[in-house]
């Protein structure tokens, strides 16, 4: 008998299909896959790998990961999973340059849930026997090409990865973007592919094109002076492009304080003539900013800080930083104003004046000084800093009392070296400086001091190696008529940590430190990583400051445990002293990095 309603059901059928089809592609697609899904989602189902290892098998699980098989799945979804398992498999194997394998598949339903094992015979690979990979054009000699094709791992004889051929056009692409070749393009880039005798014939053949350079950078921005911003870029018009210099030059327009959005653009699509123009689109940061704080220090006990900055005090990029200092051992108020120069990220020019009053275990101090540095980093990357100062101290130290007046010119170079900026494990640093004064110049003594000091970083064990070295010599006729201030002492957090702060050096006869001509001090650590930011190290320390030789050396040891904090690496030692009677431990802590 004909079912009364298989006509109404084809009409019906017939309707909603042509409602459907009027919605775009997109979505009838969409609906499509959503009705797919069901059949596919994966949540239990196991694929079972043998027969390969290493890069091989990770390769085809990578593309099996993609397949989703639900444990309820009926057996026509497994039959459709297999085929499309078979697929992502031959094609896994051939990407790494295998073409004649022998697949085999099973699958069964253990514990409530689909099995399906994979055997694979890979058979013999196919090898590369010819690769043509040139840079034609002005790049040709261009050694940053070169490096990228020679480290591809595409040489003849080597089993063919068709992955490392994909990378080789991308980073020959990215490589001619940053390298200013705008033009470049691929006039070949064929693989030809012999699965019978295992052969594989690559030919990769770039264009690069002129080379451009930089064109005249556009500013727009009312902050600063034009010449001051200029100063910031580490490009100048008509060399040749880089994107590296492109991103430095924003570093340090962001890293100047003056801006709170910075944006330099090459604007490739208008370029002409070889050439790129640059535009350069700036916004003022607050110039004001006031920073309180409260700490602990084991140099100088409770401390409270206080700083008041005014980053742009006019158009040609002034600024000025108010200071003080609070603690019982030392307090300070310092004005410091800083001029940038016709190249303001390496030349620069500081004027500053400080009271400071300090009452340590050795002596009590006043302090003024006024005077200016000039701060030039030099081609050869040093640091170059030339200043003059006027100091006018008291201080009482071993019952004495003594005023002095110096203007002391100076000189000192400094270089840092890191492999990075946050918990690096190798590197060094260098900091040395040269001053004096002459008796009957503004000086009530004449003296020649230098200070060096020497830091060193290596990897060992997977933790790392720190040694510290810190020498100094000052020539004078007699230590006592020389400020408290530039007599050498030592102890405290970043010398000898088993002693209290500025606690060691010579002494009188009432046995008070009075300070020497020499120091020579030196540590070795050794720290290791915990879990995440937190470390925890080991330490020995010796020196001391002294008037003669031989002289008595101080040493202390003792573990540390550090934590790699948002404002800075923060440590807390513990130092056990050796030749001194007193506190079996002495606490110490210190912020910031090591070089």
């Amino acid at each position: 008998m004909r079912n009364p309603f298989s006509s109404w059901n084809k009409h019906l059928l017939r309707l909603l299909y042509t409602r459907l089809t009027m919605f775009s592609r997109p979505i009838g697609f969409t609906l499509g896959l959503l009705c797919l899904l069901p059949g596919l989602a994966f949540a239990n189902a196991a694929f079972s790998v043998d027969g390969v290892q290493g890069k091989l098998r990770d390769n085809i699980e990578g593309y099996l990961s993609t397949l989703q098989l639900s444990c309820s799945a009926p057996q026509w979804q497994v039959d459709a999973a297999l085929t499309q398992a078979r697929e992502k498999t031959r094609l896994a194997l051939e990407a790494l340059g295998y073409y004649r394998s022998r697949l085999t598949f099973s699958f069964k339903r253990q514990n409530h849930c689909w099995h399906i094992d994979i055997k694979i015979n890979p058979g013999p690979p196919v090898r590369i026997t010819r690769s043509d990979v040139a840079i034609v054009g002005p790049g040709d000699n261009n050694p940053g090409f070169k490096k990228i094709i020679d480290s591809s791992g595409l040489k003849v004889g080597e089993v063919l990865n068709q992955g490392l051929y994909s990378s080789l056009k991308q980073r020959l692409k990215s490589y001619a973007r940053e390298m200013g070749y705008f033009d470049a393009r691929f006039t070949r880039h064929t693989i030809l592919i012999d699965p019978y005798t295992r052969s594989a014939r690559i030919t990769l053949i770039m264009q690069s094109g002129p080379r451009y350079v930089f064109g005249p950078t556009v500013l727009h921005q009312s902050v600063l002076a034009p010449w001051l911003v200029r100063g910031y870029l580490l490009y100048h018009q008509g060399e040749p492009y880089s994107a590296n210099l492109v991103v430095q030059s924003q570093n340090a327009l962001v890293a100047s304080g003056y801006f709170d959005l910075v944006q330099l653009q090459s604007e490739v699509d208008k370029r002409h003539d070889d050439q790129v123009p640059m535009s350069l689109t700036l916004t003022a940061a607050r110039p004001y900013r006031l920073i309180l704080g409260a700490g602990y220090n084991t140099n100088i006990g409770p401390n409270f800080n206080g700083k008041l900055i005014d980053y742009r005090l006019n158009r040609t990029g002034h600024s000025y930083t108010l200071s003080t200092q609070l603690s019982p051992v030392q307090s300070q108020l310092g004005f410091e104003y800083k001029i940038p120069l016709r190249r303001p990220l390496t030349n620069w020019l500081n004027l500053a004046s400080n009271y400071q009053y300090q009452h340590t275990t050795t002596a009590i101090t006043r302090t003024l000084t006024l005077g200016g540095v000039r701060t030039h980093l030099l081609e050869n990357g040093w640091l170059r800093k030339i200043s003059l100062q006027y100091l006018n101290e008291y201080s009482y130290s071993a019952g004495q009392s003594l005023t002095s007046e110096l203007l002391i010119p100076g000189i000192g170079f400094s270089r840092t070296r890191s492999n990075r900026l946050l918990y690096p494990t190798r590197g060094w640093s260098v900091d040395a400086t040269l001053l004096g004064a002459v008796d009957g110049f503004v000086s009530t003594v004449s003296f020649a001091q230098i200070n060096l000091s020497l830091k060193g970083m290596h990897p060992l064990l997977g933790g790392r190696l720190f040694g510290r070295l810190h020498l100094g010599a000052t020539a004078v006729n007699v230590i006592t008529q020389l400020p408290s201030t530039l007599r050498f002492y030592t102890g405290g957090d970043k010398s000898i940590r088993g002693y209290a702060y500025q606690s060691l050096g010579p002494t009188d006869a009432s046995g008070s430190v009075i300070g020497g001509r020499y120091l020579a001090v030196g540590s070795l650590e050794y720290d290791h990583r915990l879990v995440g930011a937190y470390y925890w190290g080991v330490f020995y320390d010796l020196g001391n400051a002294f008037n003669k030789i031989p002289f008595t050396v101080y040493r202390s040891a003792g573990i540390g445990f550090g934590w790699h904090s948002p404002v800075g690496p923060i440590r807390i030692d513990l130092a056990h002293p050796f030749e001194r009677p007193g506190p079996y431990f002495r606490l110490s802590i210190s912020i910031g990095s090591r070089l």
